[in-house]
């Protein structure tokens, strides 16, 4: 039930250019981290993009309304 045929050895990418792809996702995943999610869901922008974006207001609004919940009302 296979489409295709196992790769040979030749085929496949070597341990350095694994390693290179691996090291470049994690750059991307920070720089992501850092610039879009950092401002948007906690409103903490280290780099200024946020607010060109207009993501850390969004940020700040979300995080204002947190509220804990109430476990006993008196």
């Amino acid at each position: 039930m296979y489409n295709t045929d196992m790769p040979s050895r030749n085929e496949l990418p070597s341990s350095a250019k694994l390693i290179r792809s691996t090291i470049i996702a994690a750059i991307v995943a920070l720089m992501l981290l850092v610039g879009v999610v950092m401002p948007a869901e906690y409103a903490l922008d280290p780099t200024g993009a946020g607010r060109l974006l207009g993501l850390t207001e969004m940020g700040a609004v979300s995080y204002t309304h947190l509220t804990l919940p109430t476990i006993y009302s008196v």
